[in-house]
């Protein structure tokens, strides 16, 4: 895995911070001066973490299994993604 650069983590708050506030993802975290994974949280998805990771073409967003659910070229792509990935009521179980 990639490491997450002080400007990328600096845009991932960016996008966060300018959302409404009833909007599904309800925060973000990592850890580490050079994290190379930063969780996504969702209400609409009973606080679910999805990971995110950087890969040498983009950005990968996960499910909390590590499946791949969304990949993407810019992080301004991130908040699509977020809507998209399906609630706990939309997905099939395993």
């Amino acid at each position: 895995m990639n490491p997450f650069t002080a400007s990328e983590i600096d845009e991932i708050d960016r996008l966060w911070r300018q959302l409404p506030i009833e909007h599904m993802w309800t925060g973000w975290a990592t850890a580490g001066e050079a994290p190379e994974q930063v969780w996504i949280f969702r209400t609409r998805a009973h606080w679910r973490r999805f990971p995110l990771t950087k890969s040498a073409r983009g950005y990968v967003l996960a499910d909390e299994k590590g499946r791949r659910m969304f990949r993407s070229a810019t992080l301004e792509d991130l908040l699509q993604a977020v809507e998209a990935i399906p609630g706990l009521a939309d997905t099939v179980q395993d």
